[in-house]
């Protein structure tokens, strides 16, 4: 998901995007580790995205205070 597409999101919809990413991460990191996936580029495109959602969560609050 591209950044212009997150900072549409509300940040209900940024906190749940959050948590699945991090499932997906944790899934995809079990899956490279045990051998049953090959795809270590999915870890790093997981990464990226709990970034953009945490930075883009921080700035909101940010505009709050």
């Amino acid at each position: 998901m591209k950044i212009s597409e997150l900072r549409q999101l509300t940040p209900k919809k940024l906190r749940e995007t959050l948590s699945k990413a991090r499932k997906d991460k944790s899934a995809a990191r079990f899956h490279v580790n045990t051998g049953q996936n090959q795809d270590t580029s999915k870890i790093k495109k997981l990464k990226k995205m709990i970034a953009r959602v945490k930075y883009l969560l921080h700035n909101e609050s940010q505009k709050t205070s």
